[in-house]
C-alpha cells in the first residue's frame, strides 16, 4: 500500500496538537529566522529533527531530500559569487571566507528553517491547518476554496495513482513509443475521470445539505508544557550564547 502525506500525518504521534501546534510552529518560525544566532539555528534544528523523527519517523528524512537538494546547490553559487579575501583557490575558482561565513549561516537557518516546517507538514492535516485559519478570522469564502481545491486535488490524485497502476500492469511503458502513447491517453481519461468525480463529489455535497460552508474538525490544544519548554530553551539560546 503506498503511504500517502494525508496518512502519514493522520497516523503520526503528536507531540502538540490543535491550533496550538500551528501557532507555535510559525511563531518559532519567525523567531529563529530573525535571530540571526548559529545557536538558535543548532538548537532549532535538533530539536525538531527529534520531533519529527518521533512523529513520523523516517519520512522526516524523505521529506527533506528535495529542498536539501536545492539548498545544496544555492550554498555553491554563495561559496563562488561572494566577494571578499580569498580562503581557497582552485584554478580560476576562488571561495573567499565572506562567502564561507554566509554559506554556513544560511546553511543551518534553512535546515532549522525546514525542520519546523517539516514538524507542521508530517503532524498537521489540511482541514486542521484550515481550521486555525478560522480562528484567526481568515475570510470564510478563502477558507472554502482552499477546502475544495484540496478535495479537487485530492481527487485527481486518487483517480492518477489508479491509472498509472493499470498503465504499469499493462506495460505501458515498455518502450519511449509506447511511454509517450501511455501518456497522452492517460492525460485524456484523468481529465475526464476527474470531472466525473468532481460532479459526483458536488452530488455528494449538495445531498447533504452543503450551504458554503464545509465542517472542520476543532482538534482541542494540548502539549502546552513542551511548547513553553522548547520556547523558553530557544529565548536562552539566543539571550545567553
Amino acid at each position: 500500500m503506498r503511504e500517502t502525506l494525508e496518512h502519514i500525518q493522520l497516523s503520526s504521534r503528536k507531540v502538540l496538537d490543535g491550533s496550538l501546534k500551528i501557532h507555535f510552529c510559525l511563531l518559532l518560525l519567525l523567531f529563529v529566522v530573525t535571530s540571526g544566532k548559529v545557536s538558535v539555528y543548532l538548537a532549532a534544528f535538533a530539536i525538531f529533527s527529534c520531533l519529527s523523527l518521533y512523529a513520523a519517523g523516517w519520512y522526516y528524512i524523505r521529506i527533506l531530500k528535495v529542498p536539501v537538494y536545492f539548498l545544496i546547490s544555492g550554498i555553491i553559487i554563495i561559496l563562488l559569487f561572494i566577494p571578499g579575501k580569498t580562503a581557497y583557490q582552485l584554478y580560476f575558482l576562488k571561495i573567499s571566507e565572506e562567502g564561507i561565513d554566509t554559506a554556513i549561516n544560511t546553511t543551518l537557518r534553512a535546515l532549522a528553517s525546514l525542520s519546523i516546517m517539516s514538524f507542521m507538514i508530517l503532524t498537521t492535516t489540511i482541514p486542521e491547518l484550515f481550521s486555525t485559519f478560522k480562528r484567526l478570522r481568515l475570510p470564510g469564502f478563502i477558507v472554502e476554496m482552499c477546502l475544495l481545491v484540496y478535495r479537487v486535488i485530492q481527487i485527481l490524485l486518487d483517480e492518477a495513482a489508479k491509472l498509472d497502476m493499470s498503465a504499469s500492469s499493462r506495460l505501458g511503458y515498455a518502450s519511449k513509443k509506447v511511454f509517450v502513447n501511455t501518456t497522452a491517453l492517460l492525460s485524456y481519461s484523468l481529465f475526464l475521470r476527474s470531472l466525473k468525480r468532481s460532479e459526483k463529489l458536488d452530488r455528494a455535497m449538495d445531498a447533504r445539505c452543503y450551504s458554503g460552508e464545509m465542517p472542520v474538525l476543532d482538534k482541542r490544544s494540548r502539549g502546552y508544557k513542551h511548547a513553553i519548554t522548547i520556547t523558553v530553551m530557544l529565548i536562552s539560546m539566543w539571550w545567553f550564547l
